[in-house]
């Protein structure tokens, strides 16, 4: 039997590989007013959060305004995919009885859109994004609770999944368990109930 029942699910760079487009996005934004950037430190920040990468780059309104139009441009490569064994995970988890649900930073038209074109959006109860009310950003776990409410989550039932350390202190805040996805490695302590490295070991750590 699971140990959760209940599975709230970050987006990117849990269930979808979209740091790659969205490195590129800031890249090609930094090019443009004239910044000479590293990737793979642009890639470090952003997987930290997004102000992050704002702070650590100085960003101005103006040129935060261009990048976030370089990144809803799903045009620009490399594309955003999900992670090969994230509809495995989610069906091995579904048909022990668990059911899912989505917090994201992502809005709606790129995060249930995704979900949609490959397939797995039908595996989601419900969503919380910025286009939904009551959205806070993570780790401000107002959001976290009121999905809970909605759907009328017990806590301890739940688990949250997520890449980054905001999203552990997030369900740490709601009185939940999380488990952090880390393939890389990126994440020191933080205060995640359990870490691993790709998401079709999730059902058997658990």
């Amino acid at each position: 039997m699971l140990a959760y029942r209940h599975y709230i699910w970050d987006f990117d760079g849990t269930l979808f590989d979209s740091y790659p487009h969205s490195t590129a996005a800031m890249c090609a934004a930094a090019a443009h007013f004239g910044m000479a950037v590293d990737p793979a430190q642009v890639s470090r920040w952003l997987r930290t959060s997004f102000a992050t990468a704002y702070d650590a780059l100085g960003l101005t309104e103006e040129q935060k305004r261009y990048f976030r139009g370089l990144h809803g441009d799903l045009t620009l490569p490399p594309p955003i995919v999900p992670f090969p064994d994230a509809g495995q995970a989610l069906r091995a988890l579904a048909a022990g009885g668990a059911k899912h649900y989505l917090y994201t930073h992502s809005r709606r038209r790129m995060s249930v859109r995704f979900l949609e074109e490959f397939g797995l959006a039908e595996a989601f109860t419900g969503f919380m994004t910025p286009d939904d009310p009551g959205f806070t950003s993570k780790p401000d776990p107002g959001a976290l609770l009121r999905l809970m409410a909605d759907y009328d989550i017990p806590a301890e039932a739940a688990v949250m999944v997520g890449d980054r350390e905001i999203d552990m202190r997030c369900a740490r805040s709601a009185g939940i368990d999380g488990i952090l996805v880390d393939p890389d490695g990126l994440v020191g302590a933080c205060c995640a109930r359990y870490r691993c490295d790709r998401l079709r070991e999730i059902p058997e750590l658990l």
